[in-house]
């Protein structure tokens, strides 16, 4: 038995940079946790408030938004002031909002949390990044970025079924203030536990040689506004902006399943949160799935770019294609896996979509910002998206109709990537002055 522990403590030793990203991993299986269960209760809230569907459009698109628009400062304010910091405020800030969205007393109340919860939230993604280009080496980029997208898709499997649980046996008040509370435990961990790998003492020598390979700069500086806006004048960015705003489109449908389900399809509150597990699981597979075969493009020496455009193209034209045969069907078994697919499709991009970030992006000190330009454009689509299908709901369209629309944006998003996004951003010399990064 000692034996054992003591083999097991070696593997941890010796493989720091994995238990880092378990950590983040947690930190944001709880970050959508308490953003996520919403859709498994706006049908009671939509009851207990008579809203309506571009009201519930509304409530979508109020965190959508401004986590979208949240992302633009938020890249740099990571890039200048470190991750560890970054990722603690923003847990205890989206603890308080998420909690509080369970006193709501009105819509306006509502929509004033959600606004409060994207801004909360909207550091998490670009800070991840900046921690796997931090931790690891090129070959094992995607990877490590699938493990917290793997985290994504539990947080969004869980969300629903945790959610419905509570929510019949408390209520959906008292739902949001427990499922927001488990965010502290993660949190005190992070505080205490995080380091960058210069820093940290535990780190084998082997494992820090393994960290370094390949990586742009050992010296990371924090960016000037003037380095951040430069990124605007390339091409680069605003293809991964258009890309990601379209797939965001594409995927919108899928924040109005709950509804979808439980009234067009007449599922049961249970029965839907069950489904959306289930499709949850699916994109894990595919997160993994696409990851693998990303690294494997790289490891088999492959361009790292090209490796990892080519995996998100195919993500997009597949899950495009699920959504519009989903448009086609009338069989609920049938239907459910059409979706199921696409989120398996959806899963084969995520990490991949991450991991394109660093191979892109100028140097290191600007990765954070740089994914925060592609991550919010996803988000404003994100917004886009719900609060049109409500338009178009109150209009009298069909969710067919709906579906058959947000398939077309999958083209628009593979364009983006696979013909517009040619060649990484050209390195320039380090501006004189600027400030080393804090972490």
């Amino acid at each position: 038995m000692a034996g054992t522990i003591s083999a097991i403590r070696e593997v941890v030793k010796s493989n720091r940079r994995w238990t880092t990203v378990g950590m983040l991993s947690w930190i944001i299986v709880v970050d959508l946790w308490a953003r996520s269960n919403l859709g498994i209760a706006i049908p009671l809230i939509r009851h207990d408030f008579f809203l309506t569907n571009l009201q519930v459009g509304m409530i979508f698109a109020a965190f959508q938004l401004s986590y979208g628009l949240s992302h633009v400062p938020m890249g740099l304010i990571v890039d200048r002031f470190g991750a560890r910091r970054v990722v603690l405020v923003s847990g205890l800030a989206w603890t308080v909002c998420a909690a509080a969205t369970g006193l709501a007393t009105s819509l306006t109340v509502l929509l004033i949390m959600r606004v409060c919860l994207g801004i909360a939230e909207s550091p998490v993604f670009p800070a991840g990044i900046k921690i796997v280009d931090s931790w690891f080496p090129n070959r094992e980029k995607a990877m490590a970025v699938a493990s917290y997208e793997v985290a994504v898709q539990v947080g969004f499997a869980g969300a629903p079924l945790v959610g419905a649980l509570l929510l019949v046996e408390i209520g959906w008040r008292l739902m949001f203030i427990v499922m927001a509370l488990l965010s502290l435990i993660p949190l005190f961990i992070w505080f205490i536990r995080y380091q960058q790998p210069e820093d940290d003492r535990a780190l084998t020598p082997k494992e820090r040689a393994l960290i370094m390979t390949g990586r742009k700069s050992t010296s990371v500086v924090a960016p000037t506004f003037g380095e951040w806006g430069s990124l605007f004048t390339h091409i680069q960015p605003w293809a991964m902006i258009a890309g990601g705003i379209s797939s965001a489109i594409m995927t919108g449908f899928y924040l109005w399943l709950p509804i979808y389900l439980q009234q067009t399809r007449h599922f049961s509150v249970v029965h839907a949160g069950g489904s959306i597990t289930l499709f949850g699981l699916a994109g894990i597979v595919g997160v993994i799935i696409g990851a693998l075969l990303s690294d494997f493009l790289i490891s088999r020496g492959g361009e790292v770019l090209a490796s990892r455009q080519q995996v998100l193209v195919a993500s997009l034209l597949l899950g495009g294609a699920a959504i519009y045969c989903t448009s086609l069907l009338h069989s609920n078994t049938a239907i459910l896996a059409t979706i199921t697919l696409g989120y398996l499709a959806t899963g084969l991009g995520a990490a991949t979509g991450w991991a394109l970030v660093p191979a892109v992006a100028p140097n290191a000190g600007l990765i954070a910002s740089l994914g925060s330009l592609q991550n919010g454009s996803w988000q404003l689509g994100q917004a886009i998206a719900p609060l049109a299908i409500g338009i178009l709901l109150d209009k009298g369209f069909e969710f067919k109709t709906i579906m058959a629309i947000s398939a077309g944006f999958a083209l628009i998003s593979a364009t983006a990537y696979g013909v517009i996004l040619r060649s990484p951003i050209e390195q320039r010399a380090p501006v004189e002055g600027m400030a080393k990064t804090a972490y």
